[in-house]
């Protein structure tokens, strides 16, 4: 006889194993416009917050209703990564020219604590930073979780007139976490790019409006670029560490890697940085001007996604090692590169979309040649 538990786990198990609907995903939709529209703002902290939590809904690997728990920690770091290059000059010749990133008195704390991060360590590169000294690292992090626990935390799901709608997640003052509600997460990584590309230009609108930095811009200025433009200058020393695991060849075309004016050799992101900014380690792979020059931001075809895990099984632990033991500083994880990739190619299989190939060009992607996806 099927006793009470039983019936709570099999029900729990039923709620959750779903995707939510479709009514709730649409309801999500406007409460994150609602959000974005009818917030006030003091700083630029609730667009990286919401960046920031989508990014780790897709690291997650959650494709169902399920609820999900994400740590202040976890947001320090993305935060870190977020504001790192926006703590840089923006203008090269004044290094007075931090970009002001509240409107209230005095520069965001978040940047300031990693100025003086970046002071301390001497580091202006942010995987060396993450590596050249760990106690200071780690005390970054925590002083920017409790910024975030004190400020965009609390008031993320708050408007203006006291107006809130705790959509997301119940504000808790005493957790050192987020528990975000059911179907959430799930939301926040199928519209991560919807979510990124308004939160980008909410917050450059920000910037740009801030009458601290007036001084600073040009009528053609791109702002957005420098604000979020990927930071490419550190990659080259990835070449040595992934040059042997490649056998000397070219990721997609399989032609020798030579270092000529024509066709140097590139680092490439294979998941794309447009579609999940984040460097991980395992992600990258060598290519030649041409090939990476042609995939651009599309995901490879689905040849290449196989032949990309299987060199991860391989070598994945020699290329962790290399990068390690050269202190590049990128994160290291094999499973969270996989779950990351599996994401990107599922919703290019839901939405049809295409992706590259040396020798057909572009194409719409094909289910069934696809390993092992969740969801098939």
């Amino acid at each position: 006889m099927s006793s009470i538990a039983d019936f709570t786990e099999v029900f729990t198990l039923n709620t959750f194993a779903k995707p939510p609907s479709a009514d709730f995903q649409l309801n999500f939709l406007r409460d994150i416009q609602w959000l974005l529209e009818s917030s006030s703002y003091t700083s630029t902290y609730k667009f990286a917050l919401l960046m920031a939590l989508a990014n780790l809904s897709i690291e997650s690997g959650i494709d169902d209703n399920s609820p999900h728990t994400i740590s202040y920690k976890q947001l320090a770091e993305q935060f870190i990564q977020l504001y790192w290059l926006q703590a840089l000059p923006f203008a090269a010749q004044n290094e007075d020219s931090i970009l002001r990133q509240s409107a209230t008195k005095g520069q965001a704390s978040v940047i300031t604590l990693i100025l003086n991060l970046q002071s301390d360590t001497q580091q202006t590169s942010l995987n060396k930073a993450r590596t050249s000294d760990a106690k200071q690292w780690q005390s970054t992090i925590s002083k920017v979780a409790r910024v975030i626990k004190t400020y965009p935390a609390k008031h993320l799901q708050s408007a203006e007139n006291n107006n809130n709608r705790e959509f997301m997640y119940f504000y808790d003052a005493k957790s050192n976490e987020i528990v975000l509600k059911p179907g959430i997460s799930y939301c926040l990584s199928r519209f991560s790019k919807i979510i990124n590309k308004l939160c980008q230009q909410y917050w450059s609108d920000f910037v740009r409006k801030n009458s601290h930095n007036q001084g600073y811009f040009s009528d053609d200025i791109d702002l957005k670029q420098f604000l979020f433009q990927q930071p490419r200058l550190y990659l080259g020393k990835l070449q040595e560490v992934l040059i042997d695991a490649q056998h000397g060849q070219c990721f997609y075309c399989h032609k020798p890697l030579k270092e000529d004016a024509k066709n140097r050799t590139e680092v490439d992101h294979f998941i794309p940085w447009s579609k999940y900014p984040v460097d991980t380690v395992h992600n990258f792979v060598l290519a030649d001007h041409s090939c990476n020059n042609r995939k651009r931001d599309y995901l490879a075809e689905e040849m290449f996604y196989e032949q990309w895990l299987v060199r991860n099984q391989r070598y994945g632990q020699t290329i962790e090692a290399e990068a390690q033991s050269q202190n590049l500083g990128f994160i290291s994880n094999r499973q969270r590169s996989e779950t990351v990739s599996q994401w990107a190619y599922q919703l290019a299989v839901e939405y049809e979309d295409l992706v590259w190939s040396p020798h057909r060009g572009l194409q719409i992607i094909e289910p069934g040649l696809l390993p092992n996806l969740r969801g098939f």
